[in-house]
Protein backbone atom coordinates (compact mmCIF):
# COMPACT_ATOMS: atom_id res chain seq x y z
CA UNK A 1 0.00 0.00 0.00
CA UNK A 2 2.88 2.42 0.95
CA UNK A 3 4.63 1.62 -2.75
CA UNK A 4 1.55 2.27 -4.11
CA UNK A 5 1.28 5.70 -2.41
CA UNK A 6 4.90 6.42 -3.54
CA UNK A 7 4.06 5.84 -7.07
CA UNK A 8 0.93 7.60 -7.10
CA UNK A 9 2.56 10.66 -5.45
CA UNK A 10 5.20 10.71 -7.90
CA UNK A 11 3.06 10.53 -11.09
CA UNK A 12 0.96 13.31 -9.92
CA UNK A 13 4.32 15.21 -9.02
CA UNK A 14 5.40 14.82 -12.57
CA UNK A 15 2.14 15.60 -14.06
CA UNK A 16 2.28 19.25 -11.90
CA UNK A 17 5.91 19.37 -12.83
CA UNK A 18 4.80 18.94 -17.05
CA UNK A 19 2.21 21.58 -16.28
CA UNK A 20 4.13 24.12 -15.31
CA UNK A 21 5.77 24.38 -18.74
CA UNK A 22 3.52 27.03 -21.18
CA UNK A 23 3.97 27.98 -24.18
CA UNK A 24 1.67 30.52 -26.09
CA UNK A 25 1.90 32.41 -29.22
CA UNK A 26 0.54 36.02 -30.00
CA UNK A 27 0.31 38.33 -32.53
CA UNK A 28 0.19 42.32 -31.98
CA UNK A 29 -2.86 42.55 -34.53
CA UNK A 30 -4.73 40.06 -37.00
CA UNK A 31 -5.50 42.41 -39.47
CA UNK A 32 -2.80 44.23 -41.62
CA UNK A 33 -1.89 46.65 -44.65
CA UNK A 34 0.20 45.16 -47.13
CA UNK A 35 2.91 47.82 -45.84
CA UNK A 36 2.37 46.89 -42.53
CA UNK A 37 4.11 45.05 -40.20
CA UNK A 38 3.68 42.62 -38.11
CA UNK A 39 5.13 41.03 -34.53
CA UNK A 40 4.83 37.57 -33.15
CA UNK A 41 5.23 36.85 -29.79
CA UNK A 42 6.42 33.46 -27.98
CA UNK A 43 6.54 32.98 -25.00
CA UNK A 44 7.64 29.89 -22.88
CA UNK A 45 7.51 29.64 -18.97
CA UNK A 46 8.33 27.07 -16.19
CA UNK A 47 11.53 26.06 -17.60
CA UNK A 48 14.92 24.37 -16.24
CA UNK A 49 18.38 25.46 -17.91
CA UNK A 50 19.45 26.93 -20.87
CA UNK A 51 17.39 28.74 -23.83
CA UNK A 52 16.19 26.29 -26.04
CA UNK A 53 14.90 27.83 -29.31
CA UNK A 54 11.05 27.23 -30.33
CA UNK A 55 10.49 25.63 -33.72
CA UNK A 56 8.51 28.39 -36.12
CA UNK A 57 6.24 26.84 -38.71
CA UNK A 58 6.22 27.51 -42.58
CA UNK A 59 5.83 31.43 -43.26
CA UNK A 60 5.08 31.65 -47.28
CA UNK A 61 2.93 34.92 -46.90
CA UNK A 62 5.78 36.77 -44.73
CA UNK A 63 9.19 38.13 -44.77
CA UNK A 64 10.41 37.98 -41.15
CA UNK A 65 13.52 40.83 -41.42
CA UNK A 66 13.80 41.11 -37.19
CA UNK A 67 14.38 38.17 -34.50
CA UNK A 68 14.85 39.24 -30.64
CA UNK A 69 14.82 37.64 -27.43
CA UNK A 70 14.57 38.22 -23.35
CA UNK A 71 14.74 35.98 -20.46
CA UNK A 72 13.87 36.44 -16.87
CA UNK A 73 15.03 33.67 -14.12
CA UNK A 74 13.09 33.70 -10.67
CA UNK A 75 13.42 30.65 -8.20
CA UNK A 76 15.33 28.90 -10.90
CA UNK A 77 12.72 28.75 -12.96
CA UNK A 78 13.02 30.51 -16.65
CA UNK A 79 10.96 32.56 -19.06
CA UNK A 80 11.91 32.99 -22.35
CA UNK A 81 10.33 35.87 -24.71
CA UNK A 82 10.95 35.58 -28.68
CA UNK A 83 9.77 38.34 -30.62
CA UNK A 84 9.73 38.04 -34.61
CA UNK A 85 8.72 41.22 -36.74
CA UNK A 86 7.57 40.53 -40.16
CA UNK A 87 6.30 41.94 -43.40
CA UNK A 88 3.39 40.51 -45.18
CA UNK A 89 4.33 39.52 -49.05
CA UNK A 90 0.55 39.88 -50.32
CA UNK A 91 -3.13 40.44 -49.94
CA UNK A 92 -5.17 37.41 -48.31
CA UNK A 93 -6.54 35.53 -45.68
CA UNK A 94 -3.33 33.35 -44.16
CA UNK A 95 -2.59 31.56 -40.79
CA UNK A 96 0.27 31.13 -39.03
CA UNK A 97 0.81 27.72 -37.64
CA UNK A 98 1.26 26.39 -34.66
CA UNK A 99 4.96 26.87 -32.97
CA UNK A 100 6.13 24.01 -31.17
CA UNK A 101 8.47 23.66 -28.38
CA UNK A 102 10.43 20.62 -27.08
CA UNK A 103 11.14 20.16 -23.50
CA UNK A 104 11.59 17.19 -21.28
CA UNK A 105 10.62 15.02 -23.78
CA UNK A 106 7.41 16.38 -24.56
CA UNK A 107 6.71 18.17 -27.31
CA UNK A 108 4.31 21.31 -26.83
CA UNK A 109 2.02 23.64 -29.34
CA UNK A 110 0.60 26.63 -29.79
CA UNK A 111 -2.96 26.77 -31.60
CA UNK A 112 -2.94 28.44 -35.57
CA UNK A 113 -3.49 32.23 -35.76
CA UNK A 114 -5.66 33.59 -38.54
CA UNK A 115 -4.42 36.54 -39.93
CA UNK A 116 -6.27 39.14 -42.40
CA UNK A 117 -3.93 41.25 -44.60
CA UNK A 118 -5.56 44.08 -46.53
CA UNK A 119 -4.84 46.22 -49.51
CA UNK A 120 -3.20 49.03 -48.88
CA UNK A 121 -5.54 52.47 -49.00
CA UNK A 122 -8.74 49.76 -48.44
CA UNK A 123 -11.07 49.31 -45.69
CA UNK A 124 -12.55 46.12 -46.55
CA UNK A 125 -11.26 42.53 -45.75
CA UNK A 126 -9.20 41.39 -48.75
CA UNK A 127 -10.68 38.72 -51.02
CA UNK A 128 -8.10 35.53 -51.14
CA UNK A 129 -6.46 35.95 -54.34
CA UNK A 130 -4.38 33.76 -56.64
CA UNK A 131 -1.31 34.62 -54.76
CA UNK A 132 -2.65 33.81 -51.16
CA UNK A 133 -1.86 30.42 -50.09
CA UNK A 134 -4.15 28.24 -48.57
CA UNK A 135 -3.91 26.93 -45.24
CA UNK A 136 -2.12 23.74 -44.35
CA UNK A 137 -1.23 23.29 -47.82
CA UNK A 138 1.50 20.99 -49.29
CA UNK A 139 4.95 22.15 -50.61
CA UNK A 140 4.03 21.56 -53.78
CA UNK A 141 1.16 23.99 -53.71
CA UNK A 142 2.56 26.14 -51.70
CA UNK A 143 5.34 27.03 -53.98
CA UNK A 144 2.55 27.41 -56.48
CA UNK A 145 0.77 30.23 -54.69
CA UNK A 146 4.00 32.38 -53.96
CA UNK A 147 4.97 35.53 -55.69
CA UNK A 148 7.23 35.40 -59.06
CA UNK A 149 10.36 35.71 -56.95
CA UNK A 150 9.89 33.63 -53.93
CA UNK A 151 7.97 30.80 -56.57
CA UNK A 152 11.56 31.26 -58.50
CA UNK A 153 13.62 30.63 -55.37
CA UNK A 154 11.58 27.89 -53.94
CA UNK A 155 11.39 26.08 -56.90
CA UNK A 156 15.05 26.46 -57.61
CA UNK A 157 15.82 24.95 -54.12
CA UNK A 158 13.60 22.12 -54.48
CA UNK A 159 17.08 21.17 -57.01
CA UNK A 160 19.00 20.51 -53.90
CA UNK A 161 16.90 18.54 -51.39
CA UNK A 162 19.84 16.01 -50.67
CA UNK A 163 21.97 18.82 -49.75
CA UNK A 164 22.19 20.51 -46.10
CA UNK A 165 23.25 23.64 -47.33
CA UNK A 166 22.87 25.20 -50.30
CA UNK A 167 22.34 28.51 -52.35
CA UNK A 168 20.06 29.66 -54.81
CA UNK A 169 19.57 33.00 -56.81
CA UNK A 170 17.13 34.19 -59.19
CA UNK A 171 15.82 37.77 -60.60
CA UNK A 172 12.05 39.25 -61.34
CA UNK A 173 12.83 39.45 -64.87
CA UNK A 174 15.35 38.59 -67.23
CA UNK A 175 14.76 40.75 -70.09
CA UNK A 176 14.06 44.09 -68.78
CA UNK A 177 14.32 47.35 -70.50
CA UNK A 178 17.50 49.51 -69.95
CA UNK A 179 17.16 51.34 -66.69
CA UNK A 180 14.39 49.05 -65.88
CA UNK A 181 14.59 48.17 -62.26
CA UNK A 182 14.68 44.26 -61.86
CA UNK A 183 14.97 42.54 -58.06
CA UNK A 184 18.17 39.74 -57.64
CA UNK A 185 17.21 37.35 -54.62
CA UNK A 186 20.00 35.30 -53.49
CA UNK A 187 18.97 32.65 -50.79
CA UNK A 188 21.03 30.93 -48.56
CA UNK A 189 19.43 27.42 -46.86
CA UNK A 190 20.57 24.99 -44.49
CA UNK A 191 18.91 22.05 -42.63
CA UNK A 192 21.30 21.88 -39.75
CA UNK A 193 23.62 24.15 -37.39
CA UNK A 194 27.13 25.53 -39.00
CA UNK A 195 29.64 28.53 -38.18
CA UNK A 196 32.64 30.51 -39.20
CA UNK A 197 30.26 31.63 -42.35
CA UNK A 198 30.96 34.16 -44.68
CA UNK A 199 28.67 35.48 -47.68
CA UNK A 200 30.63 36.41 -50.76
CA UNK A 201 28.24 38.96 -52.62
CA UNK A 202 28.07 38.75 -56.57
CA UNK A 203 29.66 40.44 -59.17
CA UNK A 204 28.02 42.17 -62.14
CA UNK A 205 28.49 43.60 -66.18
CA UNK A 206 26.27 46.05 -67.60
CA UNK A 207 24.32 46.76 -64.55
CA UNK A 208 23.88 49.36 -61.53
CA UNK A 209 23.50 47.46 -58.77
CA UNK A 210 22.09 48.84 -55.09
CA UNK A 211 21.84 46.39 -51.89
CA UNK A 212 18.51 45.78 -50.50
CA UNK A 213 17.08 44.92 -46.93
CA UNK A 214 17.71 41.28 -45.89
CA UNK A 215 14.87 39.36 -44.82
CA UNK A 216 15.16 35.70 -42.66
CA UNK A 217 12.50 33.08 -43.71
CA UNK A 218 11.60 28.76 -43.45
CA UNK A 219 10.38 26.22 -46.01
CA UNK A 220 9.61 22.49 -46.07
CA UNK A 221 10.87 21.01 -48.56
CA UNK A 222 9.63 17.09 -49.12
CA UNK A 223 9.73 16.88 -45.35
CA UNK A 224 12.62 17.70 -44.31
CA UNK A 225 12.68 21.69 -42.84
CA UNK A 226 15.25 24.39 -44.02
CA UNK A 227 15.97 27.86 -42.80
CA UNK A 228 17.15 30.79 -45.03
CA UNK A 229 18.81 33.59 -45.14
CA UNK A 230 17.96 35.89 -48.30
CA UNK A 231 19.55 39.05 -49.39
CA UNK A 232 18.39 41.29 -52.26
CA UNK A 233 19.28 43.47 -54.71
CA UNK A 234 17.79 46.17 -56.83
CA UNK A 235 19.63 45.88 -60.46
CA UNK A 236 19.34 47.95 -63.75
CA UNK A 237 20.77 47.59 -67.16
CA UNK A 238 23.38 50.56 -68.22
CA UNK A 239 23.33 49.82 -71.63
CA UNK A 240 21.43 47.23 -74.23
CA UNK A 241 22.90 43.77 -74.98
CA UNK A 242 23.98 40.57 -72.30
CA UNK A 243 24.39 41.57 -68.44
CA UNK A 244 25.63 38.80 -66.06
CA UNK A 245 25.50 38.02 -62.63
CA UNK A 246 28.20 36.05 -60.97
CA UNK A 247 28.05 33.15 -58.29
CA UNK A 248 26.95 34.29 -54.84
CA UNK A 249 28.94 31.82 -52.35
CA UNK A 250 29.19 31.21 -48.56
CA UNK A 251 32.08 29.64 -46.82
CA UNK A 252 30.95 27.78 -43.70
CA UNK A 253 32.05 24.99 -41.35
CA UNK A 254 29.38 22.80 -40.91
CA UNK A 255 27.89 21.75 -37.38
CA UNK A 256 28.31 23.67 -33.87
CA UNK A 257 31.73 24.67 -32.78
CA UNK A 258 33.42 21.92 -30.84
CA UNK A 259 36.08 24.15 -29.33
CA UNK A 260 36.33 27.45 -28.08
CA UNK A 261 38.29 30.61 -29.65
CA UNK A 262 41.20 29.66 -27.85
CA UNK A 263 41.58 26.38 -28.39
CA UNK A 264 41.01 25.94 -32.01
CA UNK A 265 43.67 28.12 -32.17
CA UNK A 266 46.03 25.75 -30.63
CA UNK A 267 44.26 22.64 -31.93
CA UNK A 268 43.32 23.18 -35.17
CA UNK A 269 42.55 19.55 -36.13
CA UNK A 270 39.45 19.37 -34.07
CA UNK A 271 37.55 21.71 -36.21
CA UNK A 272 35.75 20.80 -38.92
CA UNK A 273 37.23 21.30 -42.12
CA UNK A 274 35.34 24.09 -44.50
CA UNK A 275 32.54 23.88 -46.73
CA UNK A 276 31.70 26.33 -49.86
CA UNK A 277 28.43 26.43 -51.54
CA UNK A 278 27.45 28.51 -54.54
CA UNK A 279 24.30 29.65 -57.25
CA UNK A 280 24.49 29.30 -60.47
CA UNK A 281 25.97 32.40 -62.45
CA UNK A 282 22.57 34.34 -64.02
CA UNK A 283 22.75 36.09 -67.59
CA UNK A 284 20.21 38.72 -68.38
CA UNK A 285 19.32 40.29 -71.76
CA UNK A 286 19.17 44.25 -71.65
CA UNK A 287 16.33 45.29 -74.18
CA UNK A 288 16.85 49.18 -75.91
CA UNK A 289 14.38 51.39 -75.33
CA UNK A 290 12.11 52.28 -78.71
CA UNK A 291 13.67 55.50 -80.45
CA UNK A 292 10.92 56.07 -82.54
CA UNK A 293 8.20 58.65 -80.50
CA UNK A 294 10.92 59.41 -78.07
CA UNK A 295 10.83 63.05 -77.04
CA UNK A 296 12.74 65.42 -76.47
CA UNK A 297 12.23 65.38 -72.59
CA UNK A 298 13.21 61.94 -71.78
CA UNK A 299 15.87 61.74 -69.45
CA UNK A 300 15.80 58.13 -69.38
CA UNK A 301 13.56 57.06 -66.73
CA UNK A 302 11.89 54.40 -67.11
CA UNK A 303 8.87 52.77 -64.20
CA UNK A 304 5.18 53.22 -63.95
CA UNK A 305 3.40 55.70 -62.37
CA UNK A 306 5.35 58.57 -61.90
CA UNK A 307 4.06 62.18 -61.38
CA UNK A 308 5.89 65.78 -61.90
CA UNK A 309 5.20 69.04 -59.25
CA UNK A 310 6.94 72.47 -59.77
CA UNK A 311 6.99 75.66 -57.54
CA UNK A 312 8.69 78.44 -57.41
CA UNK A 313 9.67 79.71 -54.12
CA UNK A 314 9.70 82.71 -53.62
CA UNK A 315 6.64 83.80 -55.40
CA UNK A 316 7.73 87.39 -55.79
CA UNK A 317 10.85 89.20 -55.77
CA UNK A 318 13.22 92.17 -56.10
CA UNK A 319 15.23 93.09 -59.33
CA UNK A 320 18.44 91.37 -58.73
CA UNK A 321 17.33 88.92 -55.71
CA UNK A 322 17.49 85.57 -56.45
CA UNK A 323 14.73 82.85 -56.39
CA UNK A 324 14.35 78.77 -56.73
CA UNK A 325 12.55 77.11 -59.09
CA UNK A 326 11.98 73.65 -58.50
CA UNK A 327 10.67 70.93 -59.87
CA UNK A 328 9.99 67.11 -58.51
CA UNK A 329 9.05 63.70 -60.44
CA UNK A 330 8.26 60.43 -57.77
CA UNK A 331 7.20 57.22 -59.25
CA UNK A 332 8.33 53.66 -59.22
CA UNK A 333 11.77 53.07 -60.98
CA UNK A 334 15.01 53.73 -60.46
CA UNK A 335 15.92 58.13 -60.79
CA UNK A 336 19.62 57.55 -59.72
CA UNK A 337 20.67 56.44 -62.76
CA UNK A 338 18.90 59.30 -65.14
CA UNK A 339 19.52 62.76 -66.51
CA UNK A 340 19.06 65.77 -64.65
CA UNK A 341 15.93 67.68 -66.16
CA UNK A 342 16.85 71.15 -68.59
CA UNK A 343 14.69 74.27 -67.29
CA UNK A 344 13.66 75.97 -70.33
CA UNK A 345 15.03 79.48 -70.14
CA UNK A 346 13.21 82.13 -69.94
CA UNK A 347 14.20 85.87 -71.55
CA UNK A 348 14.96 88.68 -68.80
CA UNK A 349 15.96 85.73 -66.09
CA UNK A 350 19.34 84.28 -65.63
CA UNK A 351 19.36 80.52 -64.77
CA UNK A 352 22.09 79.23 -62.31
CA UNK A 353 21.19 75.72 -62.28
CA UNK A 354 21.83 73.06 -58.91
CA UNK A 355 22.80 69.51 -59.07
CA UNK A 356 19.58 67.39 -59.08
CA UNK A 357 19.18 65.18 -55.26
CA UNK A 358 17.91 61.63 -56.34
CA UNK A 359 16.48 59.06 -53.38
CA UNK A 360 14.09 56.32 -52.52
CA UNK A 361 10.79 57.19 -50.19
CA UNK A 362 10.70 56.29 -47.14
CA UNK A 363 8.99 53.12 -45.86
CA UNK A 364 8.63 52.44 -49.84
CA UNK A 365 10.40 49.29 -51.57
CA UNK A 366 10.69 50.62 -55.06
CA UNK A 367 9.41 54.12 -55.35
CA UNK A 368 11.83 57.07 -56.27
CA UNK A 369 12.22 60.65 -56.17
CA UNK A 370 14.22 63.39 -57.68
CA UNK A 371 14.23 67.67 -57.28
CA UNK A 372 15.64 69.19 -60.04
CA UNK A 373 16.33 73.11 -58.88
CA UNK A 374 18.05 76.27 -60.69
CA UNK A 375 18.30 79.71 -59.72
CA UNK A 376 16.51 82.73 -60.89
CA UNK A 377 18.20 86.58 -61.05
CA UNK A 378 15.85 88.75 -62.59
CA UNK A 379 18.02 91.84 -64.27
CA UNK A 380 15.04 94.00 -64.23
CA UNK A 381 11.13 94.58 -62.56
CA UNK A 382 8.26 93.65 -64.16
CA UNK A 383 6.07 90.22 -64.51
CA UNK A 384 7.53 87.31 -66.00
CA UNK A 385 5.63 84.29 -67.17
CA UNK A 386 7.34 80.97 -67.02
CA UNK A 387 6.50 77.95 -69.31
CA UNK A 388 6.12 74.64 -68.08
CA UNK A 389 8.42 72.30 -67.51
CA UNK A 390 8.47 69.15 -69.21
CA UNK A 391 9.55 65.27 -68.32
CA UNK A 392 9.21 62.16 -70.23
CA UNK A 393 9.48 58.31 -69.02
CA UNK A 394 9.09 55.06 -70.45
CA UNK A 395 5.76 53.80 -69.22
CA UNK A 396 5.86 49.86 -68.23
CA UNK A 397 2.44 49.29 -68.21
CA UNK A 398 1.62 50.66 -71.80
CA UNK A 399 4.84 50.25 -73.19
CA UNK A 400 5.17 53.84 -74.80
CA UNK A 401 6.79 57.17 -73.84
CA UNK A 402 4.36 59.70 -71.65
CA UNK A 403 5.65 62.98 -70.74
CA UNK A 404 4.14 64.93 -67.95
CA UNK A 405 3.43 68.63 -67.71
CA UNK A 406 4.07 71.15 -64.19
CA UNK A 407 3.67 75.00 -64.44
CA UNK A 408 3.82 77.59 -62.12
CA UNK A 409 2.37 81.15 -61.76
CA UNK A 410 4.12 84.27 -63.02
CA UNK A 411 6.90 85.70 -61.52
CA UNK A 412 6.16 88.97 -59.99
CA UNK A 413 9.42 91.12 -60.11
CA UNK A 414 9.14 95.03 -58.14
CA UNK A 415 12.31 97.43 -58.18
CA UNK A 416 15.05 96.92 -56.23
CA UNK A 417 15.32 99.31 -52.91
CA UNK A 418 18.50 98.87 -52.18
CA UNK A 419 21.05 99.97 -54.88
CA UNK A 420 23.90 100.90 -53.38
CA UNK A 421 26.71 98.89 -54.15
CA UNK A 422 24.96 96.77 -57.16
CA UNK A 423 26.37 97.01 -60.42
CA UNK A 424 23.59 97.93 -62.44
CA UNK A 425 20.54 100.53 -61.88
CA UNK A 426 16.98 98.13 -61.31
CA UNK A 427 15.08 101.01 -61.79
CA UNK A 428 11.77 100.38 -63.61
CA UNK A 429 12.06 101.53 -67.14
CA UNK A 430 9.62 103.43 -69.59
CA UNK A 431 9.26 103.16 -73.12
CA UNK A 432 8.05 106.89 -73.41
CA UNK A 433 10.35 108.61 -71.12
CA UNK A 434 13.33 109.22 -73.29
CA UNK A 435 15.03 112.15 -70.75
CA UNK A 436 18.38 111.44 -69.50
CA UNK A 437 18.70 110.15 -65.67
CA UNK A 438 21.70 111.48 -63.25
CA UNK A 439 22.68 107.85 -62.21
CA UNK A 440 26.06 109.43 -60.52
CA UNK A 441 28.91 111.30 -60.46
CA UNK A 442 32.55 109.64 -61.60
CA UNK A 443 34.66 112.93 -62.58
CA UNK A 444 35.96 114.51 -59.02
CA UNK A 445 37.83 118.27 -59.84
CA UNK A 446 40.92 119.16 -59.29
CA UNK A 447 40.75 122.16 -57.15
CA UNK A 448 44.09 124.62 -57.64
CA UNK A 449 46.49 124.82 -55.12
CA UNK A 450 49.48 126.88 -54.68
CA UNK A 451 52.89 125.42 -53.36
CA UNK A 452 54.53 125.98 -50.03
CA UNK A 453 57.54 128.36 -50.09
CA UNK A 454 60.77 125.75 -50.70
CA UNK A 455 62.39 124.79 -47.20
CA UNK A 456 65.86 124.03 -46.17
CA UNK A 457 65.60 120.55 -46.64
CA UNK A 458 64.46 120.53 -50.63
CA UNK A 459 67.40 123.38 -51.46
CA UNK A 460 69.62 120.33 -49.69
CA UNK A 461 72.34 119.50 -52.38
CA UNK A 462 71.56 116.31 -54.19
CA UNK A 463 73.58 113.25 -53.69
CA UNK A 464 73.25 111.67 -56.23
CA UNK A 465 74.85 108.04 -55.94
CA UNK A 466 73.82 107.98 -52.51
CA UNK A 467 69.74 108.51 -53.35
CA UNK A 468 69.97 105.67 -55.78
CA UNK A 469 71.27 103.35 -53.15
CA UNK A 470 68.69 104.54 -50.36
CA UNK A 471 65.94 104.15 -53.31
CA UNK A 472 67.24 100.82 -54.34
CA UNK A 473 67.37 99.49 -50.53
CA UNK A 474 63.59 100.93 -49.66
CA UNK A 475 62.22 99.67 -52.96
CA UNK A 476 63.91 95.70 -51.71
CA UNK A 477 62.68 96.31 -48.21
CA UNK A 478 59.04 97.53 -49.53
CA UNK A 479 59.38 93.82 -52.06
CA UNK A 480 60.04 91.70 -48.87
CA UNK A 481 57.45 93.44 -47.03
CA UNK A 482 54.88 93.19 -49.63
CA UNK A 483 55.65 89.23 -50.25
CA UNK A 484 55.48 88.49 -46.41
CA UNK A 485 52.15 89.69 -46.24
CA UNK A 486 50.52 88.22 -49.34
CA UNK A 487 52.40 84.92 -47.96
CA UNK A 488 50.96 85.55 -44.95
CA UNK A 489 47.61 86.37 -46.12
CA UNK A 490 46.97 83.33 -47.90
CA UNK A 491 48.06 81.03 -45.03
CA UNK A 492 45.53 83.22 -42.91
CA UNK A 493 43.05 81.98 -45.83
CA UNK A 494 44.04 78.43 -44.81
CA UNK A 495 43.76 79.08 -40.64
CA UNK A 496 40.38 80.91 -41.09
CA UNK A 497 38.72 78.69 -43.39
CA UNK A 498 39.72 75.46 -41.25
CA UNK A 499 38.37 77.75 -37.86
CA UNK A 500 35.36 78.13 -39.97
CA UNK A 501 34.70 74.39 -40.89
CA UNK A 502 35.16 73.35 -37.00
CA UNK A 503 31.98 75.83 -36.00
CA UNK A 504 29.84 75.36 -39.34
CA UNK A 505 26.88 73.48 -38.06
CA UNK A 506 24.74 73.93 -41.25
CA UNK A 507 25.64 73.46 -45.11
CA UNK A 508 25.73 77.29 -45.64
CA UNK A 509 28.60 77.14 -43.29
CA UNK A 510 30.16 74.64 -45.04
CA UNK A 511 29.90 76.43 -48.39
CA UNK A 512 30.34 79.94 -46.67
CA UNK A 513 33.96 78.39 -45.53
CA UNK A 514 35.22 77.14 -48.67
CA UNK A 515 34.13 80.21 -50.38
CA UNK A 516 35.71 82.54 -47.85
CA UNK A 517 39.22 80.61 -48.92
CA UNK A 518 38.86 80.83 -52.43
CA UNK A 519 38.03 85.04 -52.36
CA UNK A 520 40.86 85.67 -49.56
CA UNK A 521 43.77 83.64 -51.07
CA UNK A 522 43.08 83.73 -54.71
CA UNK A 523 40.04 86.59 -55.24
CA UNK A 524 37.94 85.02 -56.79
CA UNK A 525 34.39 85.62 -56.25
CA UNK A 526 31.76 82.83 -55.78
CA UNK A 527 28.74 84.86 -54.95
CA UNK A 528 28.84 86.11 -59.21
CA UNK A 529 30.17 83.61 -60.98
CA UNK A 530 28.56 80.69 -61.89
CA UNK A 531 30.73 77.17 -61.25
CA UNK A 532 32.28 76.83 -64.74
CA UNK A 533 33.75 79.96 -64.43
CA UNK A 534 35.01 79.75 -61.00
CA UNK A 535 36.63 76.41 -62.20
CA UNK A 536 37.47 78.30 -65.13
CA UNK A 537 39.70 80.65 -62.70
CA UNK A 538 40.95 78.25 -60.65
CA UNK A 539 42.25 76.24 -63.58
CA UNK A 540 44.26 79.21 -64.29
CA UNK A 541 46.04 78.73 -60.81
CA UNK A 542 47.32 75.52 -61.93
CA UNK A 543 45.20 72.87 -60.21
CA UNK A 544 44.89 69.46 -61.33
CA UNK A 545 42.06 68.34 -63.13
CA UNK A 546 41.67 65.65 -60.62
CA UNK A 547 41.44 68.13 -57.81
CA UNK A 548 39.02 70.96 -60.13
CA UNK A 549 36.77 67.61 -60.67
CA UNK A 550 36.88 66.98 -56.83
CA UNK A 551 36.00 71.06 -56.06
CA UNK A 552 33.11 70.94 -58.57
CA UNK A 553 31.73 67.91 -57.09
CA UNK A 554 31.86 68.78 -53.68
CA UNK A 555 30.72 72.59 -54.34
CA UNK A 556 27.45 70.72 -56.76
CA UNK A 557 27.20 68.19 -53.40
CA UNK A 558 26.86 71.29 -51.05
CA UNK A 559 24.70 73.54 -53.20
CA UNK A 560 21.67 70.39 -53.44
CA UNK A 561 22.18 70.03 -49.74
CA UNK A 562 21.72 73.30 -48.63
CA UNK A 563 18.31 73.21 -50.75
CA UNK A 564 17.21 69.28 -50.70
CA UNK A 565 13.94 69.32 -48.91
CA UNK A 566 14.83 66.62 -46.56
CA UNK A 567 17.35 67.29 -43.92
CA UNK A 568 20.55 65.09 -43.59
CA UNK A 569 21.76 63.88 -39.75
CA UNK A 570 24.93 64.94 -38.05
CA UNK A 571 27.15 62.04 -39.55
CA UNK A 572 26.62 63.60 -43.41
CA UNK A 573 27.53 67.12 -42.51
CA UNK A 574 30.55 65.63 -40.62
CA UNK A 575 30.99 63.90 -44.02
CA UNK A 576 31.13 66.95 -45.52
CA UNK A 577 33.20 68.69 -43.40
CA UNK A 578 35.89 66.16 -43.80
CA UNK A 579 35.96 66.38 -47.69
CA UNK A 580 35.58 70.23 -47.89
CA UNK A 581 38.77 70.16 -45.36
CA UNK A 582 40.57 67.33 -47.58
CA UNK A 583 39.59 69.91 -50.16
CA UNK A 584 41.55 72.47 -48.76
CA UNK A 585 44.46 70.61 -48.27
CA UNK A 586 44.87 70.26 -51.48
CA UNK A 587 44.27 73.49 -52.88
CA UNK A 588 46.96 74.98 -50.05
CA UNK A 589 49.59 72.47 -51.32
CA UNK A 590 48.99 74.38 -54.95
CA UNK A 591 51.88 76.64 -55.84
Amino acid sequence: MKRFLLWVTLLLWATAAGAQVRLTASTDKTDLMLDDELTLTVKVTGVHGNMVMPQLPSLPAFNVYSQGADSITVNGKSTFVFRYTMMPRFVGNTTIGPVTFKYGGQTYQTKPIAIHIYRSGSSGPATQTANAPATAAAPTQEVANLPPLEKELATRAYAHTDETYFVVAAVTNPTPYVNEPVTLGVRFYYAAAFYDAGFHAPTVSNLFMEELADTQGQQTIRNRVYRYEEKRYRLTGVSAGEATISASSVVLRPGDSPLSVLDRFFGGAAVQPQQTVSSVPLKLTIRPLPVQNRPDSFYGAVGTDYVLSAQLTPASTQAGEAVTWSATVQGTGNLKTTQDLSFPQVPGLNAYPAAAVTDYLPNTKNRSYKVFKTELVPAASGTYTLPAVQWSYFDLKTHGYKTLSATVPPLSVSPATQTAGRPMNFAPTSSTDNTVQTLGKDIRYVTTLYAAAPTVLTQFPAWKWAHVLAFAWLAGCLFAASIGKKTVAKKHAYSAAKARLKRALTYENISDALAGYLQEKWHISTSSLPLKHITGELSKRRISSGTLQEFATLWKDLESARFAPITADTSTREQFVARTEALLKKLEGTK
